[in-house]
C-alpha cells in the first residue's frame, strides 16, 4: 500500500513513533497533534479518529509485513528453504521499521479486550492462517506434520518473532549460521 499525503504521512509517522514507544492506549490525541504540528479538526479529516489511525496505521504497515509473510510462505517442497525466509524476512523487516514491528508485537500480545488487539486481531489471523497453509502444504510431502498444522504455524511466528525482538534488542546477532542453527532446531527439537 503506498503511503498517504504529506501531511497524513507526518500524522501516522508522529502517531506510530509515539505508539511503539509508550503504547496505543498512553498516548493521547492532543499529544499526537502537537508531535504533527497539526490541529485535532486535521486529524480528524484525515483519521475521524484514534481509532481510525490507528487502523491506518495497522493497514499500511501490516500488509507490508503481511506481503513478506505470504511471499516467504510460497512453498515450493523446500521447508526448510520457507522457515529461514520466514525467519530473515521477519527479522529484515523489524529492523528497517523498528517502531511498527515494536508496536505490531505490543497489540498482538495486548489483552484481547483492548482497541489494539481488536484492531490488529485481522492482521495476526491473516498472518497464522498463511504460516499454516504453508505448513498444510509441506505435509503433503512430511506425512508425519499432518493434524499439527494450525500449532506449527502459532509456534514458528512465536519464535520468529521473538528472533526478531531480540536482534532489534541486539540480544541476538544475525548470520547465516544463526538462522540455521535456529530453523534446525525448530525443524528437529531441543533433543538434536
Amino acid at each position: 500500500m503506498e503511503m498517504p499525503n504529506d501531511t497524513k504521512t507526518v500524522i501516522l509517522q508522529k502517531a506510530l513513533a509515539l505508539f511503539s514507544r509508550r503504547g496505543y492506549d498512553s498516548v493521547g490525541i492532543q499529544e499526537i497533534v502537537e508531535e504533527a504540528g497539526i490541529t485535532k479538526p486535521t486529524l480528524y479529516y484525515y483519521f475521524g479518529s484514534k481509532q481510525g489511525l490507528l487502523e491506518a496505521i495497522i493497514s499500511i504497515w501490516g500488509s507490508r509485513f503481511s506481503a513478506l509473510i505470504s511471499s516467504a510462505s510460497d512453498y515450493r517442497h523446500d521447508l526448510v528453504m520457507n522457515l529461514t525466509a520466514l525467519l530473515r524476512e521477519t527479522v529484515h523487516f523489524a529492523q528497517e521499521e523498528p517502531g511498527y514491528f515494536r508496536f505490531q508485537s505490543s497489540l498482538f500480545s495486548s489483552a484481547p479486550e483492548t482497541q489494539g488487539y481488536i484492531a490488529s486481531a485481522g492482521l495476526r489471523t491473516e498472518i497464522l492462517s498463511t504460516i499454516e497453509t504453508m505448513f498444510k502444504r509441506a505435509s503433503r510431502d512430511h506425512g508425519n506434520m499432518k493434524g499439527r498444522e494450525k500449532m506449527y504455524s502459532i509456534t514458528f511466528l512465536g519464535l520468529i518473532e521473538t528472533c526478531a525482538r531480540l536482534a532489534l534488542n541486539n540480544d541476538l546477532v544475525m548470520s547465516t549460521h544463526t538462522e540455521y542453527r535456529i530453523i534446525h532446531q525448530y525443524m528437529h527439537g531441543i533433543f538434536s
